[in-house]
C-alpha cells in the first residue's frame, strides 16, 4: 500500500478569506485534518479552516501540545503527535496539519515535519499569510522601505532591550502578558510613540490600536506590536 502524504497548511491569522486557494485545495484533498488544540479545547486553526472549507466526513485529529519550555517534554510530545499522524499515513491516508499564519513562523508543525521526514514519509508545505503582514495591512503601514531591515521578535523571550535597539522595523509577536514590560522598554528606548498594536487579527474579537495608549494591559496571547522607525 502506498503511504499517504503529510501536508503542512498555513490558514492565515484569523480571517477565512485570507486562506490561499492552494491551502483550500490541500485541505479538501486530505481525508484527515490534524488540528492543534490549546487549553480549553480551543482549535482556532480548525475554526478558521471551517470558514473556508467543508470538512464534512473528514477525520479530525485533535493534537494537544504542551505549553512548556522543558525541551525533553516537548520532544516527547512532538514524537507522540507525529506517531498519531504516521498511523494515518501508513494506512494510505493524506494528512493536513493546520497552522495559524504561515507554517514557517513559530510553528509547531516544523518539529512534527522533521520527525515525519526522518521516517521517510512524503511531505508538502503550503505557505500561509503571516499574522504580521495582515496586521500591517490593518494598520495601513509598510513593514520595510528601501534597505531598512525587518526584525520578527517574540516579545516574551530574549533581551527585549537589545532587540528594540536593532535598526529598522520591529515586529513583536505573542506580546500577551508581556505588554506592561514592553511599554516600559519602548519608553526607555524612545520608541513608544512609534508603536501600534493589533489583537486577535482577523477574528471577531479583533482590536486595532494605532497608539499603545489605546490598549489595555490585559490583552490576549495573539497580540502583535509593530514598531516602525
Amino acid at each position: 500500500m502506498e503511504k499517504g502524504t503529510f501536508y503542512g497548511v498555513g490558514v492565515g491569522p484569523g480571517d477565512p478569506e485570507l486562506i490561499t486557494l492552494k491551502a483550500v485545495r490541500a485541505i479538501e484533498r486530505c481525508p484527515v485534518i490534524a488540528a492543534p488544540e490549546t487549553r480549553g479545547e480551543k482549535t482556532l486553526a480548525l475554526d478558521i479552516a471551517r470558514g473556508a472549507v467543508d470538512l464534512t466526513g473528514k477525520t479530525i485529529l485533535r493534537m494537544q501540545f504542551l505549553m512548556t519550555r522543558d525541551k525533553q517534554a516537548l520532544e516527547e510530545s512532538h514524537r507522540r503527535q507525529a506517531r498519531q499522524i504516521m498511523e494515518h499515513l501508513d494506512a494510505g491516508r493524506d494528512v493536513a496539519m493546520l497552522n495559524l499564519g504561515d507554517v514557517s513562523i513559530y510553528s509547531t508543525f516544523s518539529y512534527i515535519l522533521e520527525i515525519v521526514l526522518e521516517q521517510g514519509y512524503r511531505a508538502e508545505v503550503v505557505a500561509g499569510v503571516p499574522s504580521f503582514c495582515a496586521v500591517a495591512a490593518l494598520l495601513q503601514q509598510s513593514l520595510t522601505e528601501m534597505s531598512h531591515p525587518l526584525h520578527i521578535i517574540p516579545a516574551g523571550h530574549g533581551s527585549l532591550e537589545e532587540n528594540l535597539a536593532l535598526p529598522g522595523t520591529k515586529v513583536l509577536m505573542k506580546t500577551g502578558k508581556a505588554l506592561p514590560q514592553v511599554r516600559e522598554a519602548l519608553r526607555r528606548q524612545g520608541l513608544y510613540e512609534k508603536a501600534s498594536l493589533v489583537q486577535n487579527c482577523g477574528l471577531p474579537t479583533q482590536v486595532v490600536c494605532h497608539s499603545l495608549d489605546e490598549a489595555r494591559d490585559d490583552i490576549g496571547y495573539f497580540t502583535t506590536i509593530v514598531v516602525k522607525e
